[in-house]
Formats: structure tokens, C-alpha cells, sequence
């Protein structure tokens, strides 16, 4: 059995763990980013979300879902930047939390 390594330290609020493509997914919410960690330790920041990034999902495109929990919208990462997908603030009471998306691209 393989002892653990730590390969990522110094977080404030790790959120929604998602492996793909060979790396780590999460959100930091209380740092506001999305970051991607590989097996080597090397992070990069994905998407900045001031408003407490949160759940992480795929489409079937490849392109990356994340909840912005405190604003309540769903937004998704294109080439240009983060754009909004759905505005949950008129349905969701309080802030919107995890995420999954299903083969076909359905977010729940």
C-alpha cells in the first residue's frame, strides 16, 4: 500500500473535488478560484469567481461548469473568459451549492 503525499497545502475552503483528465478539480471558495493540481503538485488557477466559487461539472464539449454560490448563477469557462449560463437567483432562497452534470450535459 502507498503511503499518501500531500500535494497541495495552504488552502483556505476546498470545495467540489472533481478528477479530469488526469488532474485534481476544486474550488478554493474563501480564495475565490478554481484550481487544477496534477500528481507532481504543480497548480494552476483555472477561473477566478469572487462570489464563492463552488461545484465543478463538464459539458460533453470539454467546457468547464462552476457554481458561483454566492450570486447564485451558473457560470461556464470559454476561451474568452467565464460567462454566465443561469441565473438561479430568482429560484434558489440562498446560496447555490455543489453541482453535477451527467453525460449529456444536464446540470442538477
Amino acid at each position: 500500500m502507498k503511503t499518501p503525499t500531500v500535494l497541495l497545502d495552504g488552502l483556505a475552503f476546498c470545495e467540489g473535488p472533481r478528477w479530469h483528465e488526469g488532474k485534481l478539480f476544486f474550488s478554493d471558495m474563501q480564495d475565490g478560484k478554481v484550481l487544477r493540481v496534477d500528481l507532481d503538485g504543480r497548480v494552476e488557477t483555472v477561473a477566478e469567481v469572487p462570489a464563492l466559487p463552488s461545484g465543478l461539472g463538464w459539458l460533453p464539449d470539454g467546457r468547464l461548469l462552476v457554481v458561483s454560490m454566492e450570486d447564485r448563477r451558473l457560470l461556464r469557462l470559454d476561451p474568452e473568459g467565464l460567462r454566465e449560463v443561469a441565473d438561479l437567483s430568482s429560484l434558489a432562497t440562498y446560496h447555490c451549492n455543489d453541482m453535477v452534470v451527467d453525460a449529456k450535459g444536464r446540470a442538477y
